[in-house]
């Protein structure tokens, strides 16, 4: 575009010349223009040229300046680069400095806490004895440390209380640990704790000093006048041997009047509740201390002591709920079966003696007299050795159904109530689980309704969950036990019996086959003459 301008141009200028040269031939005017023409383009392309040279010189200095600011960049973002690693490298040396303060915290927390666990066990020792800590020694929980770990189950350390002291109203805070003076800076707290931990040495040293004397008054056995309750509730005067501070014997006054060990009623008086140890209290208190004592010891006489009253069954099964009582109901259903199942089994005998008493009589071919013999005895054997008996010369296939008719009808006497018995054994651990599920679900509705403040509310549900497992438990482990062992004595008395009748047959082939020469042939050699047998059976007939 820009040459066609500059074309057009050039024309325009050399118009009037050619105008003025009218006379010009065409020739020179075309040459002259060319002339023109030429060097106007000469012209551009110098102008062109000048400007080409400024713009690389121009461009030359920008990626001069570019490479200036990209190493710029570059040294710039290494130095970044590691300043980066120099401070990751720091945050972790802070970090693991920061996890062994923790961690020291802790322990200094966890001392504190063993510091106050042994001043409060200290204060529960003196407690009746001595106005113990005095309030110019007592000492307040130290603010934690910033960054240590508090929560739910962080204990404080809970300032030591004097017996009496409603949570310490009236002891002297250490200056500089109290919530609202304490300084919330690491050093702070540590100065804190420093001098909490010195409260602790001098209050633990006030309370070693006054130990001793307290000891050693509190070992000696003396006699003091007192008043005492009996089991019923009524109040006796006399007097109080105190054995220590662990034990107290009363004596009452006047002849038979009442004595021996007694037990924390609460408040810090006695009763005679069980009467146990009356020559003892006698003894003692005549200052003349027996061999061997009969004594209660106690650790605190604040609270009452109530013996330990023993469970009667009714009462457990009672807490147990109505699956308790099916349990019950189902294992006395199992004792009952298993008499009866064992009187069966006595009744059913085993044959063996009565096969000998009716062998003569089968060798002699008198089956008739052997049948009524065996009629005459009583139990399943005897049964089917007559029902045998009879038919003793009947041939092998009668011979097999009469057994097994007979056979089949004593079974079914011999196996009675054997499936029950294992069927108990299988429900009763299954009710326990049903009775275990039931008291869960009452404990957690009891949960949800009060909360786990009352442990005694919760015990119906968890007596019920394991009294039914232990009850379902008791009736099976038994009732297996002897339902295999009563089926063992019932699959060895069908044995019996499936013995007794083979030789019963045995004899009977035996006795009616002689050899030509009159010998008499082996139960085997009897066997091989009965029609469909074979010397190695090892029955005439089928089980």
């Amino acid at each position: 575009m820009r040459s066609l301008a500059l074309t057009i141009a050039c024309g325009l200028l050399a118009a009037p010349a050619w105008a003025q040269t009218g006379g010009e031939s065409p020739a020179a005017r075309a040459a002259a223009a060319e002339a023109r023409l030429e060097a106007a383009y000469k012209k551009e392309f110098a102008f062109l040229d000048a400007e080409k040279a400024a713009l690389n010189r121009r461009l030359g200095e920008v990626r001069r300046a570019a490479d200036g600011e990209a190493a710029r960049a570059r040294a710039e973002l290494e130095r970044m680069q590691r300043r980066l690693v120099a401070l990751t490298v720091e945050a972790d040396q802070l970090g693991e400095t920061l996890i062994e303060l923790e961690r020291q915290a802790d322990v200094a927390g966890e001392g504190l806490d063993a510091l106050d666990g042994l001043v409060q066990q200290m204060a529960r020792s003196f407690e009746g004895h001595v106005d113990w800590p005095p309030a110019a020694l007592a000492v307040t929980a130290p603010q934690a440390p910033t960054g240590s770990k508090t929560g739910p189950d962080t204990q404080q350390n809970s300032p030591p209380v004097a017996p009496g002291d409603a949570g310490g109203a009236d002891q002297a805070p250490v200056k500089g640990t109290d919530a609202e003076n304490a300084d919330p800076t690491p050093a702070g707290a540590a100065e804190a704790a420093a001098a909490t931990v010195e409260r602790y040495a001098a209050l633990l040293a006030d309370g070693f000093e006054r130990a001793g004397p307290l000891m050693q008054r509190q070992g000696a056995v003396r006699v003091e006048p007192g008043a005492f309750f009996t089991a019923d509730g009524r109040q006796v005067s006399g007097s109080l041997v105190r054995v220590g501070g662990i034990a107290v014997y009363g004596v009452g006054d006047g002849a038979g009047a009442p004595a021996g060990a007694l037990t924390p009623a609460g408040g810090g008086r006695f009763k005679l509740d069980p009467p146990r140890g009356e020559a003892t209290a006698r003894a003692l208190a005549a200052g003349a201390p027996p061999p061997t004592a009969d004594v209660f010891l106690y650790e605190s006489a604040a609270e009452n002591y109530e013996p330990p009253q023993a469970k009667t069954p009714l009462q457990v099964i009672e807490a147990g709920g109505a699956i308790a009582w099916v349990i019950v109901g189902l294992g006395g259903l199992g004792l009952l079966l298993i008499v009866l199942r064992a009187l069966l089994l006595v009744l059913a005998r085993s044959p063996a003696g009565l096969v000998d008493r009716v062998a003569p009589l089968v060798k002699a071919g008198r089956h008739a007299e052997a049948a009524d013999t065996c009629a005459a005895a009583r139990g399943s054997g005897a049964r089917v050795l007559s029902a045998i008996a009879r038919h003793l010369k009947a041939d092998r296939e009668d011979l097999e159904r009469v057994f097994a008719e007979r056979m089949l009808a004593e079974e079914n006497r011999i196996d009675r109530f054997g499936s029950a018995l294992l069927v108990i054994a299988a429900v009763a651990p299954l009710l326990g689980l049903l009775g275990t599920v039931t008291g869960m679900i009452s404990t957690f509705d009891v949960i949800t309704e009060f909360g786990t403040g009352n442990p005694k509310l919760l015990s119906g549900g968890i007596s019920e969950a394991l009294i039914t497992t232990e009850l379902g438990l008791i009736v099976a482990i038994p009732t297996l036990l002897v339902g295999n062992l009563l089926n063992g004595w019932a699959g060895g008395l069908k044995s019996a019996v499936e013995q007794s009748a083979l030789r019963l047959v045995n004899i009977a082939r035996v006795g009616e086959e002689e050899r030509p020469s009159g010998g008499r042939r082996t139960p085997v050699e009897a066997a091989d003459t009965v029609p469909g047998s074979a010397p190695d059976d090892a029955a005439p007939v089928p089980a």
